[in-house]
């Protein structure tokens, strides 16, 4: 069966993976991505960005992790953006990049959002090495919400873990070995803190409780010369995960490959299945139109030409797209023409003397 769901998959490849781009900052940034292909523009799906590590590229693994056939097998869509100079500037303690790839990647989302409709509240991150650096910067970092991210091989760095305040409540799983030479799981000069200090970090944010439950994973490979244990930290306001691998290496578990890692691969499980598992069904908190208590209501929600506005008054409004560029602005009474926006989702802000309210809106046409 997996025989032929990959001649299916490979036979099928071609029409769903594409080369882009699209220009930040004036630098033009280039990435591949991946649609199912049964996919339509009409319906939101999953959107994961995965994040590759020093040296490498977003076609490189791509190619190691085959993440393209989770996304066709659970139908999202999956996004593998280029660092400059093979590096991504996650405030490593040794610098490797001054791009600003935080505001890249937070552009990226938002061309997904608004080119493919994908769900606004179920984006995710997926990083290995200087990617998983980045990857728990952006978490700590965006004013856009990613629901959940996971992360093979990195951790934060001094500066990330100093300045960790999120905005929002992702859901965390770390995976990361105990013999990892490139990034020491004891954390060092040219890494920064330790595994063990970055959970604690989101063990603190998350708001968890009590001490964290550990199982021992099946060891399901006696030849690895490594096993996995899963700590699972509890009641948090949002899921946190670590696999520990003891005597696992600089690599994605449950991939045989000679490119981007270093030392032991552990076999017992594999990596970016149990990552997609982890990452599916997670979702950033969302403001109702019609349940949100003590402010406008407005719909509807997706909308066509006119918002309505269910207010006596006259309100300030402004609405920017998902890159934050002004799309619109003025004072509004009951109702907001928006027949000039092309079909995407905006952020509207509604304002008055006392109040203000920001929420999403999705234009259909």
């Amino acid at each position: 069966m997996r025989a032929l769901f990959l001649f299916l998959f490979c036979s099928s490849q071609l029409l769903a993976q594409v080369n882009s781009s699209i220009s930040h900052n004036g630098v033009n940034r280039t990435f591949v991505y991946y649609t199912p292909t049964n996919w339509n523009v009409g319906e939101e799906v999953p959107l994961v960005i995965l994040l590759h590590g020093l040296t490498q590229t977003g076609a490189g693994v791509m190619d190691i992790t085959q993440f393209n056939q989770l996304a066709e097998q659970h139908h999202f869509i999956v996004a593998y953006p280029d660092g400059l100079n093979f590096a991504w500037n996650a405030n490593m303690n040794v610098s490797v990049s001054s791009a600003d790839d935080l505001g890249f990647i937070e552009t990226l989302a938002a061309h997904f959002q608004n080119t493919f409709n994908t769900h606004p509240a179920k984006q995710y991150l997926v990083g290995f090495s200087n990617g998983g650096f980045m990857s728990h910067k952006i978490a700590c970092e965006s004013s856009m919400c990613f629901a959940a991210i996971a992360t093979v091989s990195g951790n934060m760095s001094d500066t990330t873990y100093t300045n960790c305040a999120p905005q929002f409540t992702p859901a965390v799983l770390h995976i990361h070995g105990t013999a990892d030479a490139i990034v020491p799981y004891a954390g060092g000069p040219a890494t920064g803190v330790s595994v063990d200090q970055t959970m604690q970090k989101w063990k603190n944010v998350l708001a968890c409780s009590g001490s964290p439950v550990t199982m021992n994973m099946t060891n399901t490979n006696l030849f690895d010369l490594s096993s996995p244990q899963l700590i699972t930290y509890q009641s948090c306001v949002s899921e946190l995960k670590h696999v520990k691998i003891d005597g696992g290496g600089h690599q994605w578990p449950g991939i045989q490959t000679l490119l981007g890692g270093a030392g032991v691969i552990n076999f017992d499980f594999y990596s970016p299945e149990f990552i997609w598992n982890f990452l599916s069904g997670k979702s950033c908190p969302t403001n109702s139109m019609d349940e949100k208590e003590n402010v406008w209501r407005v719909g509807p929600n997706p909308v066509n030409d006119f918002l309505e506005i269910a207010t006596d008054d006259a309100v300030e409004y402004r609405i920017q797209d998902m890159a934050g560029s002004l799309v619109g602005q003025g004072t509004a009474e009951k109702r907001i023409e928006l027949t000039g926006l092309s079909r995407g989702i905006y952020v509207l802000v509604l304002s008055s003397a006392d109040r203000s309210w920001t929420v999403k809106i999705l234009k259909e046409n």
